[in-house]
């Protein structure tokens, strides 16, 4: 790549595109351009690598610019943009006398009408291969498309024995096979013969209700708050030392904006809740202050679980929301408000009061209840076995007196 200003000079330059709609969140992307800078020192000395991120907002590209561990000089912009010196990598490049060839591929770009996939089937595919296995719901909601489109896909997908269907749980659900993880991977131009199954998936295990909220989440904002504009989210995603159960990224009454979810089921005591969420609130806290994007706490779990959550918030800060909401009413949530810490419980409670309490469609004493039958208990056969009487400390003193009498 020849420099600006510069003829006598080029600089050995290779290129990485991504986008943020690719399915992966920053760490992730973070990882895959670690892995691209390991192979290049085994190959070239000096080279550097240009990536270009395809990302609306900030956050998103400034976050893979914090992740990544820079082994060689690494610069990231935003798409559109151009380095003008060898100063602008990170560390600085070095540059060459000899003029080389514009770019060196390492290999060839992912190109979508190769595989014969559609954009939206290549997105199913690759939220599956981070989820692994999944319900149609849970894709749908991660996709952001309309059941109907999303059962489609999916159909077009098994078809070409890339996922195919397995029982999750009660219920039938989907699971990607390798030949669709060998797709996936190749559309995210992972290198090859590198261990990328770390970096992919979700990071925590997590029960079969816990993990169906989790990935709900964007579907649930998006009924809640009619005006949202969700980009892209995420279960299960590293930030700043932390693992939120969800994170959510978008815009919301014109600000770029992050929604974090923390599920808690209740199993775990007060104590511990307290200082799990007090830890995981200041490195929200960091997070807003050091990005200047307001994010968005939501704690989700039994009433009782958010009521007791309210004494573990630390002063929260003017950039930071912190909402409590009960996991069992889908599809609403209470208005938040920087700087505060705002639940709506009762309303819940009336909602599903009300769901629960009204009259059932059929007489249910048309159906009377099965007879219980008594059976009588077995009496256990005796044993059969000669009994032994248990010694006590008489009977040295017998055998003693015996023994004497015997004598004489």
């Amino acid at each position: 790549m020849q420099l600006l200003n510069r003829v006598d000079v080029t600089l050995d330059v290779f290129k990485h595109n991504l986008s943020a709609t690719d399915g992966l969140p920053p760490y992730t992307q973070a990882r895959i351009i670690d892995l691209i800078s390991n192979q290049l020192i085994k190959a070239r000395p000096d080279a550097c690598l240009w990536v270009t991120v395809n990302a609306p907002g900030t956050w998103y590209i400034g976050e893979i610019r914090r992740l990544v561990k820079r082994r060689i000089p690494t610069l990231i912009l935003p798409v559109g943009q151009t380095p003008a010196s060898n100063w602008d990598f990170e560390p600085h490049a070095f540059v060459h006398r000899a003029k080389e060839s514009e770019y060196f591929e390492m290999a060839p770009q992912f190109d979508i009408h190769d595989s014969g996939l559609k954009e939206s089937t290549l997105r199913v595919l690759r939220i599956l291969a981070r989820l692994k296995t999944a319900h149609t719901r849970e894709i749908t909601s991660m996709a952001g498309f309309s059941e109907t489109h999303v059962r489609n896909l999916l159909k077009q997908l098994q078809s070409g024995s890339l996922i195919e269907r397995k029982r999750i749980g009660k219920y039938e659900g989907w699971e990607i096979r390798n030949k669709g993880l060998r797709l996936a991977h190749r559309s995210w131009n992972v290198p090859k013969g590198v261990h990328f199954a770390p970096y992919r998936g979700e990071y925590r295990y997590a029960g079969e209700r816990h993990r169906r909220i989790a990935r709900m989440w964007r579907a649930w904002l998006e009924k809640a708050y009619p005006s949202i504009d969700i980009w892209e989210s995420w279960t299960e995603v590293p930030v700043r030392y932390g693992i939120p159960d969800a994170l959510a990224w978008g815009r919301h009454g014109g600000r770029e904006t992050l929604f974090w979810l923390e599920v808690d089921s209740g199993h775990s005591s007060t104590k511990t809740m307290e200082a799990n969420y007090r830890r995981r609130l200041q490195l929200a806290y960091i997070h807003a202050a050091e990005w200047g994007i307001p994010i968005v706490f939501c704690i989700m779990g039994r009433p009782w679980v958010v009521d007791a959550f309210r004494w573990s918030i630390p002063p929260i800060f003017s950039t930071v929301a912190v909402i409590g909401h009960d996991w069992r009413d889908f599809g609403s949530l209470p208005m938040y408000q920087p700087g505060e810490w705002r639940e709506d419980l009762k309303s819940s409670c009336q909602l599903l009061a009300r769901r629960t309490g009204g009259e059932l469609p059929f007489d249910p004493k048309q159906y009377p209840p099965k007879p219980k039958q008594k059976t009588p208990k077995q009496r256990k056969p005796k044993s059969t076995k000669p009994r032994y009487r248990k010694g006590s400390s008489d009977d040295y003193f017998i055998w003693k007196r015996r023994w004497s009498e015997g004598e004489e």
